[in-house]
């Protein structure tokens, strides 16, 4: 399933925004794994899952380790340029992937669904990246198929 992260908007806000790194994940809390690398400091992430095509969702039975997982559901009721915020249901992956009932739904209401683990803990506080001799730091995020991976790539190097 293909899934884009939310990140909190401020430390305890409650309020999410939409990331811009679309993610490829077997289940929504692989993909939520996979959005926290990159969760601002003191921050909740969650994901909204997406499907490219109109239509109804195929239904997906949840991997193994999805099985009994319950999100908070988060809702952009004004629009793409909304934030998310919680809308006080609870989605579980039970039969299937709760991502799918998130998705159908948003058919069914007319705007965007995000999902949140129950009890999701804010991003730890950012590690001082080591001293660079040439001045450039290196990360990237990589997703395929049904499995992700971090792996080193790429360089910024500070303007100036």
């Amino acid at each position: 399933m293909k899934f884009f992260p939310l990140y909190e908007t401020a430390p305890g806000a409650g309020t999410y925004q939409l990331g811009s790194a679309e993610i490829e994940a077997v289940s929504t809390s692989a993909a939520v794994a996979i959005a926290a690398q990159s969760a601002p400091e003191g921050c909740r992430t969650g994901v909204w899952p997406y499907k490219a095509v109109a239509g109804l969702p195929d239904s997906q039975e949840p991997a193994a380790d999805e099985v009994g997982k319950l999100y908070d559901v988060l809702s952009q009721p004004t629009g793409p340029t909304g934030t998310f915020a919680p809308s006080g249901q609870v989605f579980g992956s039970f039969s299937t992937d709760a991502s799918g009932m998130a998705l159908s739904l948003e058919r069914f209401f007319g705007f965007r669904l995000g999902l949140i683990p129950q009890g999701e803990k804010p991003a730890p506080a950012a590690t001082p990246a080591p001293a660079s001799s040439s001045g450039t730091t290196s990360a990237a995020a990589t997703t395929s198929g049904s499995a992700s991976t971090v792996s080193s790539g790429g360089s910024a190097t500070p303007a100036g």
